[in-house]
């Protein structure tokens, strides 16, 4: 086990990691109901899989969030980057709710043919999760680039 501590990690980068961890546990989460729902179709966990596609889709953006908000706490603690806590936010607001519009769609019995084919709160709520991620990360690998950048000139 490692002797590293985090008690010198600036609160922002830890907390990226701990939703780095919560991301990855929500991905593993999805990725057992998926394996018990494959084995036992006619069980009762399968009955709230309305669209498995879905669920699936789900799954690989949470992994895919995790695996953002992992390598950006490497390369904050790597090039010694305190990120400002609103790109945080929004790197974890989008990490979470970005991956969750899937799982709820898939979750949820389709409306029918002659109802309105989106929810009329959907592209609000999608359009404020999508502008945050797209910002949150865009900002973090700004820092990063920026950083590595200026450490160029400690090697020769």
């Amino acid at each position: 086990m490692s002797k590293q501590k985090l008690s010198g990690e600036p609160m922002a980068n830890v907390f990226l990691l701990a939703f780095a961890i919560f991301c990855l546990a929500i991905a593993l989460s999805i990725a057992w109901v998926l394996g018990i729902t494959l084995f036992f179709p006619d069980g009762i966990l399968a009955g709230y899989l309305v669209e498995r596609a879905d669920i699936i889709r789900a799954h690989i953006d949470y992994l895919m969030m995790a695996q953002f908000l992992f390598i950006f706490f490497l390369l904050f603690r790597q090039y010694a980057i305190v990120p400002p806590v609103w790109v945080v936010a929004a790197c974890c607001f989008g990490a979470f709710f970005n991956p969750l519009s899937f799982l709820l769609r898939g979750l949820a019995a389709k409306p029918n043919a002659t109802a309105l084919p989106v929810e009329p709160h959907f592209p609000i709520q999608a359009g404020i999760s999508f502008t945050l991620t797209t910002v949150g990360f865009l900002t973090a690998t700004i820092l990063v680039a920026r950083a590595a950048w200026r450490s160029r000139a400690d090697y020769p």
